[in-house]
C-alpha cells in the first residue's frame, strides 16, 4: 500500500506488478509492453491485464476484446482468480482500493499471503444468475508474440500430449487417462506471450518449481536452468527464503 501511494504521487496511472520469483522465461515483446497494453487499459478502463494469458491449450472463461491488434479476454466475476499475481499491468487505484479491501479484511500480518490475496480477491461479487463482466482482462495468445522455436516445440508437446491421452484412455481407462494428462500439464503451465512466464514461478517452497525445471528441460533452456540453479546455490546464502 505504501509503495503504491509513492507510485501514485509520482504521478504515474498503471504499474506492472512482478513478484519476485516470476522472471521473464525469454525475450519480452517491449512494443506490447510499453504502449500497446497501456492503450488498452486506458481505453477500456481496464483494473488489470494478466500476462499469464488464455489460449496455448487454456481454455477461455470470458469473452474476447480486440483493441489495436491485440486480443484480451475479458474476465467474468464468476473467475475466482480474475485477480492473479502472475504478473500483469494494475491499475493503481483499482490496485490501491483492492489493497484498502484487503487490509480490511486480514489485519494480521502473518495472513497475508500470494494465495490469500488472488483467493479472497476474487469472491464473486454478483448474487444473480446471469454472468457479470468485470474489468479484469487477461492477454490472448498470438503466434507473433513468443519466440518461432517455443511456438513449434509447444505445438508438436501439445500434439504428443493428445495423442498419448488418447490411447492410454482407451487402452487402459480412466485412470490411465488421467496420469498421462498430468504428464503433459508443463506445456499449459508455460505462457509465451509478450512476458513469457512459467504458471505458480521459478520457486515453489523455497526450491526451484518442479514444473519450471521440466519446462527448461523440454523446451532446451538449459541456460536458464544453470542460471537458475546458480542464484540458489549455496555460495548464494538467503536467497531461496527470500523468494
Amino acid at each position: 500500500m505504501d509503495a503504491v501511494r509513492e507510485v501514485r504521487k509520482k504521478g504515474f496511472q498503471m504499474a506492472y506488478l512482478i513478484l519476485d520469483d516470476h522472471p521473464p522465461l525469454g525475450p519480452c515483446r517491449r512494443d506490447i509492453l510499453n504502449t500497446v497494453l497501456p492503450q488498452i487499459m486506458l481505453k477500456l478502463g481496464a483494473e488489470n491485464i494478466s500476462l499469464f494469458g488464455s489460449g496455448q491449450g487454456r481454455k477461455f472463461e470470458g469473452k474476447m476484446v480486440s483493441e489495436t491488434g491485440v486480443k484480451v479476454e475479458q474476465l467474468p466475476d464468476s473467475y475466482p482468480w480474475r485477480y492473479s499475481l502472475h504478473p500483469g499491468l494494475w491499475s493503481l487505484k483499482a490496485l490501491s482500493d483492492l489493497l484498502a479491501k484487503l487490509d480490511a479484511k486480514i489485519p494480521n500480518n502473518g495472513g497475508r499471503t500470494p494465495w490469500k490475496f488472488e483467493r479472497l480477491s476474487g469472491v464473486k461479487a454478483s448474487q444473480g444468475s446471469k454472468q457479470e463482466m468485470t474489468q479484469c482482462y487477461r492477454f490472448v495468445s498470438s503466434g507473433w508474440t513468443a519466440s518461432q522455436r517455443d511456438q513449434v516445440l509447444a505445438f508438436l508437446y501439445r500434439a504428443c500430449g493428445v495423442g498419448a491421452r488418447r490411447m492410454a484412455g482407451v487402452l487402459s481407462g480412466a485412470a490411465s487417462w488421467d496420469r498421462m494428462s498430468h504428464r503433459f500439464n508443463f506445456i499449459h503451465h508455460y505462457f509465451g506471450g509478450p512476458y513469457p512466464i512459467i504458471w505458480q514461478g521459478v520457486m515453489a517452497k523455497g526450491r526451484l518449481n518442479p514444473e519450471f525445471t521440466k519446462f527448461c528441460h523440454y523446451f532446451l533452456k538449459g541456460d536458464l536452468l544453470r542460471s537458475a540453479t546458480a542464484l540458489i546455490a549455496d555460495d548464494a546464502p538467503g536467497w531461496s527464503e527470500r523468494a
